[in-house]
């Protein structure tokens, strides 16, 4: 029997905002603000409500689409007809808001303006004037204020400098991302499985928590878990090279074994 309580919405609302906290950490350190974010969760329920009607065995007409992800039966239609038509989510023809900020930039650079603006100037092209023509809503001063702090721009005196540091990026600050992206995913994905899965093998998902613990005491367990990490580690990669190299060229070799471990503390 599925142990997750499903019809207690908000219980399980409430979980997964817990784990938000940090997402939207992430999210508004890279500039990336509500709108933004929610307009591209709707193709996300879009596929994940195809997906519920598929397991219940129910047809994905609009209203039921709409029913189970919350979408807006004109945006359900939108993606309809875009699979329909072979191209991506991502491709359906559905407004969605881009940020001040990014605009403002994007207008910069579309337009070949120097590098370097005044903020404002009644004479010439300006910082002001450019964040003007993108949003009358925003206060130049606040977008500004937000590209600083994003690293896109600087202000030198009366001027704002365009940094072009910001658009090329670094390889291993990438690589970071996506090595964190991909453990949480397992992570996840291994624990929803557990909670869902009906009377089948489970993964292992498991953690150690102690509390009421001195910074001693803290160092000491710090120190013995990277100890042991990295003699299981390298114990369980010899094993994962031995089994690769076996499977080598098998058509059935389409799976992907990933073990993590992680180690956190706090007040």
């Amino acid at each position: 029997m599925n142990k997750l309580p499903l019809n207690d919405a908000q219980f399980n609302l409430q979980q997964v905002l817990l784990l938000m906290n940090y997402l939207t950490e992430w999210l508004i350190r890279s500039g990336v603000g509500y709108t933004e974010f929610t307009a591209a969760l709707k193709p996300i329920f879009y596929e994940q409500a195809l997906q519920e009607l598929q397991r219940i065995e129910q047809k994905p007409t609009i209203s039921a689409i709409s029913l189970l992800s919350g979408l807006h039966r004109k945006d359900v239609t939108a993606y309809k007809q875009t699979v329909e038509e072979g191209k991506a989510l991502t491709e359906a023809a559905i407004s969605e808001p881009i940020s001040v900020p990014s605009r403002v930039i994007g207008l910069w650079l579309a337009e070949g303006w120097k590098e370097s603006l005044a903020f404002y100037s009644e004479t010439e092209n300006s910082f002001e004037h450019l964040v003007k023509r993108v949003s009358t809503e925003r206060h130049p001063r606040s977008v500004l204020n937000e590209l600083i702090r994003l690293g896109v721009v600087t202000e030198d005196e009366e001027n704002v400098v365009l940094q072009k540091g910001p658009f090329i990026p670094d390889p291993s600050l990438l690589e970071a991302r996506k090595i964190l992206t991909n453990n949480l995913t397992a992570h996840l994905a291994a624990g929803l499985h557990n909670l869902f899965q009906n009377n089948g093998a489970t993964y292992l998902e498991q953690a150690i928590c102690a509390d009421e613990l001195t910074e001693k005491s803290i160092n000491i367990l710090h120190d013995e878990s990277l100890k042991l990490w990295q003699e299981y580690s390298l114990r369980l990669l010899k094993l994962a090279s031995e089994r690769c190299a076996l499977d080598e060229g098998k058509p059935e070799a389409t799976q992907t074994f990933r073990f993590g471990v992680y180690q956190h503390d706090g007040e």
